[in-house]
């Protein structure tokens, strides 16, 4: 029987959908393109049928085409908007997948320096981003992750209840206002709000990777509480908030 914080995959359809991604992966590789969506599938499905060698070996391939990504992005709009400023969150979670905290938290502060100033220039001209949160809710998932990891805890609280007004649910900016609190209950309610979400719609492990991604938020909140999980296998730090 599952313990309250697992979630059980099913190997036989976890290795059909990798060797599925795999395929793909192949045939872009053969046009000379990388996806880093693919990569990070297959680097997921691998970690999750117990190869974490294989699984971080992918991650890396995907770190690499979203840095690709960034540097076209880059050339095209400069350096200083939205766009930059999620993609490089979302590169920094990539790196948390194979506990590279430095290079995470670096990406996560040229992130939130960025995000901060396109806001208070949306909030200086009244632009609709600064107005209509819920119009721009990747914008405020990405900038409240971005803030959680550099330890901005009441930062990332703030992104989701005076930036976002509360307009969207953010699980970085959850489990910062519990170690703000040091709830070790609420975040215990949470985990388990993760697994009856993952669960109940049947999400794979590379679900919603652009946004809210359950699956990375799940492991972070297991890993913040000192349960087992794909985290703690390559950052070996204490739990912020054991629950046990």
């Amino acid at each position: 029987m599952a313990e309250w914080w697992e979630i059980k995959l099913n190997p036989k359809k976890l290795n059909k959908m990798l060797k599925e991604e795999l395929s793909r992966i192949e045939e872009d590789e053969q046009y000379g393109v990388m996806y880093d969506f693919r990569l990070i599938a297959a680097g997921r499905y691998y970690m999750y049928l117990g190869n974490f060698d294989e699984g971080k070996k992918y991650i890396l391939k995907a770190i690499e085409a979203k840095q690709k990504r960034i540097e076209e992005v880059i050339s095209k709009l400069g350096y200083e908007n939205d766009a930059i400023a999620m993609n490089k969150t979302r590169l920094a979670k990539m790196y948390r997948w194979i506990g590279d905290i430095e290079k995470l938290k670096q990406e996560c502060f040229e992130a939130v320096k960025i995000f901060r100033k396109v806001y208070e220039e949306a909030k200086k001209m009244n632009d609709s981003l600064a107005r209509n949160p819920e119009v721009y809710s990747y914008f405020y998932v990405l900038w409240a992750d971005a803030e959680y990891y550099l330890g901005n805890y009441q930062m990332a609280v703030d992104v989701k209840k005076v930036f976002a007004k509360n307009t969207t649910g953010i699980v970085s900016s959850a489990l910062a206002e519990y170690i703000l609190k040091n709830d070790a209950q609420a975040l215990k309610n949470q985990i388990k709000i993760l697994v009856e979400g993952i669960i109940e719609f049947r999400c794979e492990p590379d679900y919603d990777t652009n946004v809210y991604d359950p699956w990375h938020w799940y492991e972070e909140a297991k890993k913040i509480a000192g349960l087992p999980g794909i985290f703690s296998i390559f950052d070996p730090s204490p739990p912020i908030l054991p629950v046990c």
